[in-house]
């Protein structure tokens, strides 16, 4: 767990997710491959390749690859982004004696729980270059509270435990300095705390890829100590169990993957997300790789499996009535298969089967989700990849309270819990 939340707390944002992944796989001796080139592997050789510094694939072969059989690929996977506010070009609003920074939502966040909350800055900065097809890239990641966002004092919004609407464009723009001093043609104080952080000048910032994030840590709580209490717990702690299942478990007859997407919070159609056509491009060219024609590759991806991970709701202490009747997933109770008639989660009884009889054998308790008949609910990246890499899918996830806010909740259990499942999964 301890391993867990450093690496929570050391992946502010999706790109600081890869890289740690990148570090991780590395250690345990994983070879990274040119996306751009034909790949070379070997029996019982682990590798893995990234995509746009946000996305990440990773394989391990069994140690004989004539073992190969159905399914071919198994296949975990799970996002590296998370609802947070994305800092907008030329984002400088100097107004009243502040500084505020111009933000957009990123994904779906509870915009309550941002407020009056020390919150950094973290993301991608490109620089100019010699070859403008190249720019030079850098992380920033400022590790200190540099921004709030601050609430209306309830003497002047009587109504606030009311509840009241939160306008973006108005009450969610953060607060990060003072006017005063700041003359009119000075260099942006956002521009010049990245100068600094990157030590370069102001003219050779093109343009960047920033997002807050809370700088609270994770901690353990409870009176029990049952309980984690964590930003990004959607879904770093599905990427976390994944990779390390992956690099702790020994493929037999499979092809074992973990794939990290980004950009599932806003639908995922982009190059790093699940929603176009690259997983299916990676997986080929690994398939290639082993000697494997177009049309056994083909035949293989049919005979595929995919676990889907993504975070699940625990029945809410306070508002029981909100879930199913039946099926009350609870914190601590083993990882949650996720299920929808409308295959919003990817539904089929012998898929759902097949994961339900490794937790069995394993001694992983699990439960089951569905929404109830008048809500809703969302959706994730099962159904999404299924257009692409049209496998065996189910959609499950570690039970969360309070998902999509600044902070979340889970049991301490259930990490172990889904880590056992995967393992067994990849080894069965």
């Amino acid at each position: 767990m301890k391993e867990f939340m450093q690496f929570l707390e050391d992946s502010p944002v999706c790109f600081y997710t890869v890289k740690n992944l990148k570090e991780m796989f590395e250690k345990a001796g994983f070879t990274q491959l040119d996306r751009s080139r034909d790949w070379k592997v070997e029996a019982g050789g682990r590798y893995f390749t990234t995509v746009y510094d946000s996305a990440i694939y990773a394989f391990a072969l069994p140690d004989h690859l004539s073992a190969l059989k159905a399914p071919f690929f198994r296949m975990i996977s799970a996002h590296t982004d998370q609802p947070c506010f994305r800092i907008k070009p030329d984002a400088e609003i100097r107004q009243n004696g502040y500084v505020k920074l111009n933000v957009e939502v990123y994904g779906g966040p509870i915009f309550s729980t941002w407020l009056d909350r020390p919150l950094s800055l973290a993301g991608r900065v490109s620089l100019a270059s010699d070859d403008p097809f190249r720019p030079d890239i850098r992380y920033v990641d400022f590790k200190k509270p540099v921004l709030v966002i601050p609430n209306l004092a309830i003497h002047m919004n009587r109504n606030v435990n009311n509840g009241v609407e939160l306008n973006p464009q108005v009450d969610m723009l953060p607060v990060g300095a003072l006017t005063e001093g700041l003359l009119d043609d000075q260099v942006p104080v956002l521009i010049e705390a990245l100068c600094r952080e990157l030590g370069v000048g102001a003219d050779k910032i093109l343009d960047f890829d920033l997002f807050t994030y809370a700088v609270d840590k994770p901690q353990i709580v409870g009176f029990r100590d049952e309980f984690l209490s964590a930003s990004r717990l959607d879904d770093l702690v599905m990427v976390h169990t994944g990779a390390t299942a992956l690099i702790e478990s020994k493929p037999t007859t499979s092809v074992n993957v973990f794939m990290g997407f980004d950009h599932e919070e806003i639908g995922s159609r982009t190059p790093q997300g699940a929603g176009t056509s690259t997983a299916a491009f990676i997986l080929e060219k690994m398939s290639l790789a082993l000697g494997r024609s177009r049309g056994q590759y083909l035949s293989d991806i049919m005979d595929s499996f995919l676990v889907s991970g993504d975070v699940a709701h625990a029945i809410h202490p306070n508002h029981p009535e909100k879930h199913d009747p039946v099926l009350k997933t609870q914190l601590g109770k083993g990882p949650v298969i996720k299920m929808a008639a409308k295959q919003s989660y990817m539904t089929q009884s012998c898929d759902v089967a097949v994961y339900q009889s490794i937790c069995q054998k394993a001694g992983v308790p699990f439960q089951k989700f569905t929404n109830r008949s008048d809500e809703r609910g969302g959706s994730t990246l099962g159904p999404v990849l299924s257009a692409a890499v049209p496998c065996h899918i189910m959609d499950m996830g570690v039970a969360l309270l309070s998902m999509h806010s600044a902070r979340e909740l889970m049991a301490v259990k259930d990490y172990d819990y889904t880590k056992r499942s995967f393992i067994a999964y990849y080894q069965a």
